[in-house]
């Protein structure tokens, strides 16, 4: 192979070094032009823990040493009580989908209430499949900012700034479908708060960078 001359030696050289220099601004490990990333956390009916998942959106109702009525129905069948019964039965709150029984055989139930002109009512739980029970558990994405949206559009972002609604979706521990998958919550990460290893690495490979471009610039 023969030899290069100095300017061909220089122009490898410098694009070596301007290569790294790239690596340290664009790079996702180095990229200065982000400073939050978040990363959707996907939530599948086969998981073993989604029990314990769906125990906290605002629209499911968790059976845990309560429940009283709820678990009286799920053991024995529907039955029919007193709308006062009724009204102070939180397992058939009407803004509620979803009954969750954490830990204890079949998890989920969708809650059916019958109405009667004698001051009665004929309460009921179906069970339900843990891919229904995700359906009746999670809100869409169009009902969130969107910030969420883009979060669960994109799967990662990074962002120099903080997205908007993502504290809203922390708080309400909701479930958001988005085209047929669900996830609950995101994971994210401030370089602001990653310590020193990230900054050393850039450094480093800053100065590398820097050096080859200035052999570069000396090959004669």
């Amino acid at each position: 192979m023969p030899s290069l001359d100095p300017p061909q030696r220089r122009f490898v050289v410098l694009t070596l070094g301007i290569a790294v220099l790239f690596a340290v601004v664009f790079a996702p490990l180095g990229s200065v032009f982000w400073t939050y990333e978040y990363t959707a956390e996907p939530i599948e009916p086969t998981n073993s823990k989604l029990d314990g998942w769906l125990f906290w959106p605002e629209k499911t109702v968790s059976c845990m040493g309560h429940c009283s009525l709820a678990s009286a129905v799920k053991d024995d069948g529907p039955r029919v009580v007193s709308d006062s019964t009724y009204e102070g039965a939180n397992a058939f709150d009407r803004e509620k989908t979803l009954v969750v029984f954490p830990n204890g055989g079949h998890a989920f139930y969708r809650p059916n209430a019958t109405h009667y002109e004698n001051g009665t009512v004929r309460v009921a739980l179906t069970p339900v499949s843990n891919a229904t029970a995700l359906e009746l558990a999670s809100t869409p994405a169009r009902e969130f900012p969107r910030g969420v949206r883009r979060i669960v559009r994109e799967g990662t972002v990074r962002t120099s700034h903080q997205l908007i609604g993502t504290k809203v979706w922390r708080h309400t521990d909701a479930v958001v479908s988005y085209e047929g998958s669900y996830y609950r919550g995101y994971e994210t990460t401030d370089r602001e708060s990653t310590g020193g290893l990230l900054f050393m690495l850039r450094v480093i490979l800053l100065t590398v960078g820097a050096s080859i471009c200035y052999w570069a610039g000396r090959i004669d």
